[in-house]
């Protein structure tokens, strides 16, 4: 028997037969497994491109002082649900006066809250200041809007007084 020349070979049907049943007799469905496999997939780059998202979109992750949670009115919750709280029972506001060794401070809520005091109270006062100002080793509170690349635009930076025994 002779080799067929390519123009036999082009002009002659690829099957001998009915081309429908020829591919439907190899063709295989997907099985069980596969099918499962195939919905975990589904579920896990949904998860993932979620995450991605609300890290993306999310705002500053900076935290908040002793465990406040930021709230987008710039105030902070308290972990109790007491708004303008920062940790355990601790508040911020405005000073309306101080008499003896209790000071009123006004919330952002307008509610007057007295805060009493003791020889052991901590008071520290910050005061206007370039960046000059800033040295080297100094901590310091910044508050501000981190960028997608990281960088955070600082709305305002207050350093931190220095620590006893550190």
């Amino acid at each position: 028997m002779t080799q067929p020349t390519p123009e036999e070979i082009v002009a002659s049907p690829a099957v001998a037969g009915d081309l429908d049943k020829e591919m439907k007799a190899v063709a295989k469905p997907f099985g069980k497994v596969t099918l499962i496999l195939g919905g975990i997939l589904v579920i896990a780059v949904a998860f993932g491109g979620g995450a991605w998202t609300h890290s993306a979109l999310a705002g500053s992750s900076t935290p908040t002082r002793g465990g406040a949670q930021a709230r987008p009115s710039g105030q902070a919750q308290a972990p109790g649900g007491r708004q303008g709280g920062f940790g355990r029972g601790g508040t911020a506001g405005t000073v309306e006066r101080v008499d003896g060794s209790t000071v009123y401070v006004k919330t952002a809520q307008g509610t007057e809250v007295a805060v009493s005091t003791s020889d052991s109270t901590t008071v520290n006062v910050t005061q206007p200041g370039k960046l000059t100002d800033l040295k080297a080793g100094v901590t310091v509170l910044v508050q501000g809007q981190a960028g997608a690349d990281g960088k955070v635009t600082a709305q305002s930076i207050t350093q931190q007084p220095a620590r006893a025994g550190g």
